[in-house]
């Protein structure tokens, strides 16, 4: 009873929110600053600037490969904000690459127990200070390329080598920014170009992987029992930082619409339970259906707005026959200026807790703006003024945030094929879960779909 006074005052329920939201972004801080490695990076730009060659031969060895390289073979170091990550090694066209690989007899199958090969090529994702270890200060055995034979090297070409090894690390998405990790030490990870076997890449941790069109091997390292690379726990890190983050931006939109009375709609109108019910469970797959349709065959974005359209004519002519007014779906100017304050606030807020970083600048493109950011308003019109206030009517407020947020967070990662993994689902379920809350909390349909629009843009449209 102290409570439900308590809440009933809106000062009282704007300072509650805020000390949810402190405490919450004291948890995703903590849980930042503790955690061993770094979440990552938005966006990773291997730049060569500089080019090396071998003035002696160079051999390095793991424990099941080993490559040697001649003199004259060119080093390009692969740099990202100052810091060498990538080695492409380059060698002359009359003396290849040497490769040798050794393969445990319990795993190789048919193969050998030692593969040869010639090397056209080999990248390899390494951190800094094995960059020092292992080539900079091996001795005097690189030394400054002239810079005529500098700029005769295809910059395009180069850009697309170190594009490929980009591909190697390991990426999670944070609330629709990815986030790339960067080798840690002892990190072994590398892709060949093999004469013999192909285009493949080796890593070698607390498993052993082997992939190529001509050899693919997976198999547990006998000694190493920690994983270096990825980090081990970095996806439970990760679980837990979104948690906060996305708490601590459901407290800040608490916090700005704290002053805001939940009185709920008048409604007048009234529908068929049993229809209305199906027209719920055709909307929810409507929705599945257009994602896949979108990701598979990507048609143009205004072509999707039209889609997310078609349902929400029917849900217009199904609620002039229910004499229901439009305030009862959010289209009214209630709540519209704190709803449109927390959108940009949140917007904002998520931007900057998933990259880390501010961004550089924006890539800004109409077509694609105003093409996924009306498809954004009008998907959330159908979600949320439709299917989130009929349940929320039906159940409750929180039933119908919770059972409209899981259903799209469910559609996005199964659509994506993501996998129903803790990541990418919490990745989506985040985002999901703050346009609901936000809808609930200012029952205002215009804020909710410019948040949706906000989100989605800007992992697409800001620069890192």
């Amino acid at each position: 009873m102290m409570l439900k006074t308590l809440l009933s005052n809106p000062v009282s329920r704007t300072f509650l929110a805020l000390l949810f939201a402190v405490t919450a972004v004291l948890g995703a801080f903590l849980t930042y600053v503790t955690s061993p490695e770094s979440f990552g990076e938005p966006n990773i730009q291997l730049q060569s600037d500089t080019i090396y060659y071998l003035a002696d031969s160079w051999s390095l060895a793991y424990d099941y490969l080993e490559f040697k390289f001649s003199p004259g073979t060119l080093v390009v170091p692969g740099y990202h904000h100052g810091q060498v990550v990538a080695v492409l090694l380059i060698p002359p066209e009359a003396h290849p690459g040497e490769l040798a690989l050794n393969l445990p007899e319990e795993y190789r199958g048919d193969l050998p127990e030692k593969v040869e090969d010639n090397l056209d090529q080999a990248l390899i994702m390494l951190d800094y200070h094995d960059y020092n270890t292992i080539l900079r200060d091996s001795g005097d055995t690189i030394i400054l390329r002239a810079k005529g034979n500098e700029e005769a090297m295809p910059v395009r070409y180069l850009s697309h080598q170190m594009e490929q090894g980009r591909s190697l690390l390991v990426s999670y998405n944070l609330f629709g920014f990815n986030n790339w990790l960067l080798p840690t030490p002892q990190t072994v990870l590398l892709r060949l170009w093999g004469q013999g076997l192909g285009n493949f890449t080796y890593y070698e941790d607390s498993h052993v992987q082997i992939a190529g069109p001509a050899i693919n091997l997976d198999f547990p390292h006998p000694e190493l029992n920690t994983q270096f690379y990825p980090p081990k726990n970095y996806q439970a890190r990760a679980v837990f930082y979104m948690i906060f983050l996305g708490l601590s931006a459901a407290g800040l939109i608490a916090f700005i619409s704290g002053g805001l009375e939940k009185t709920g709609p008048d409604i007048k109108g009234e529908y068929h339970p049993l229809w209305t019910a199906a027209a719920l469970f055709g909307a929810i797959l409507y929705s599945w259906l257009l994602t896949g349709f979108q990701h598979h065959f990507q048609p143009p974005l205004l072509g999707v707005a039209a889609l997310w359209l078609l349902p929400l004519l029917l849900v217009a002519a199904w609620a002039r026959q229910a004499r229901l007014d439009p305030r009862f779906f959010g289209l009214s100017t209630q709540g519209l200026r704190a709803g449109i304050i927390a959108a940009l606030s949140v917007s904002v807020f998520i931007a900057l807790g998933s990259t880390f970083t501010f961004p550089a600048g924006i890539d800004w493109n109409t077509s694609l703006v105003l093409g996924l950011g009306t498809a954004a308003v009008l998907r959330e019109a159908l979600l949320r003024g439709f299917c989130q206030r009929i349940l929320s009517h039906w159940l409750h407020p929180l039933a119908g945030i919770a059972t409209v947020s899981c259903a799209w967070a469910l559609i996005v990662v199964i659509t994506r094929g993501s996998g129903v993994a803790a990541l990418p689902l919490l990745s989506a379920l985040g985002p999901s879960l703050l346009i609901g809350y936000l809808y609930y909390r200012t029952d205002n349909l215009w804020a909710t779909g410019l948040l949706a629009a906000l989100l989605e843009l800007a992992p697409m449209i800001l620069k890192y």
